[in-house]
């Protein structure tokens, strides 16, 4: 059960957010409606099919260290009938949810091991990327699951859920329910449900249950909601980079090295923040690998992109904004800076 009263301040200062922000997140909705329009589950050549349904998912099917729409192209590639009966079942509503979530990671285990030619470390079918496909393919019954998103929502709404990390099937059902409720409210927003509807355009899911701007509103909630509040710096600089911008900077080997790779997942797997001292602690090697490390990363991505870069009074370049922002650590918190990773 979600604590209501929370809650409202959360719808209003959305309806703030959302005006500013609606280009930047527009593309969820035009993912489902490309998905709509080109889901085939018989198709002749299934894994063209996905590729062409999944096209402007961008950065919900991808990230710097997984890659689950580009593994199902590859299992597709090496096996079409078994990669569409993954999906058959998956998709198949009469079968229990929990059994068909279970059943999709167990099968994308067997085919990266059957076909695996020496590169297949992961086939990264976890719970986030099933729930995306769900939403997709669903898009008035589900949602997307992302752990740390439905974490910091449930601390703020929640009387009764919390999520574990680890990517359950039941930890995912679970979160299911809790944004349920805060959907059920979004709809008896009248204010908030125009405010979507005078946006949309025609290469955009009409989303009729609300279900995708649900999950906008647990996005703008885990990242921005009593953000100024807090005393995160910089706050009047933006590299200026989109999340497209930042997908093919994810791709390029000579911007994110492997150990530039490393340090990002490590900072989003501990929550998308921390110290350098607390990365040093939890994950090993020295605080400057993080520091210097991330600085360096930073320079190269403006010698790749000539992004904003943030000078200080005495015309000296501070790289690390280009990546997070930060604030002074609490005397509980081992280090001096907390670091967080830009929401785009």
């Amino acid at each position: 059960m979600i604590n209501f009263e929370k809650l409202k301040p959360v719808f209003e200062g959305y309806k703030d957010y959302f005006p500013s922000h609606w280009k930047d997140e527009k593309y969820k909705w035009q993912a489902v409606q490309q998905f709509q329009d080109h889901w085939n589950i018989d198709a002749e050549n299934f894994g063209e099919m996905f590729k062409e349904a999944t096209k402007k998912t961008l950065n919900l099917l991808a990230s710097g260290y997984a890659y689950p729409r580009a593994m199902v192209i590859e299992f597709a590639e090496a096996d079409d009938q078994e990669t569409r009966h993954m999906f058959r079942v998956l998709f198949d509503e009469s079968r229990d949810l929990l059994e068909r979530v279970e059943q999709f990671k167990h099968k994308a285990e067997e085919l990266r091991q059957k076909y695996d030619d020496g590169t297949w470390k992961n086939h990264y079918q976890n719970t986030n990327a099933i729930s995306t496909y769900l939403w997709l393919r669903y898009p008035d019954k589900y949602y997307i699951y992302k752990y740390t998103e439905y974490r910091k929502v449930a601390l703020e709404l929640s009387e009764d859920y919390k999520p574990k990390h680890g990517g359950s099937a039941e930890t995912m059902i679970g979160g299911f329910r809790m944004y349920d409720e805060i959907n059920a409210a979004i709809l008896d927003d009248t204010e908030l449900v125009e405010l979507h509807r005078n946006e949309y355009s025609d290469d955009c899911y009409n989303d009729p249950f609300m279900k995708t701007a649900t999950i906008d509103v647990g996005f703008y909630l885990s990242r921005f909601y009593n953000k100024d509040n807090e005393d995160w710096f910089p706050k009047d600089y933006q590299p200026g980079l989109r999340t497209d911008d930042w997908l093919t900077l994810l791709q390029d080997t000579s911007v994110f090295t492997p150990k530039a790779l490393q340090i990002v997942k490590r900072l989003k797997d501990n929550g998308g923040q921390a110290t350098c001292t607390q990365l040093s602690n939890k994950y090993g090697e020295s605080v400057n690998f993080y520091n210097h490390g991330s600085s360096s990363l930073a320079r190269r991505i403006f010698e790749k992109t000539n992004c904003h870069i943030m000078e200080t009074e005495n015309k000296n370049i501070k790289w690390w904004p280009i990546l997070y922002i930060g604030k002074k650590a609490d005397d509980d918190i081992d280090g001096s800076y907390v670091w967080r990773l830009r929401e785009e």
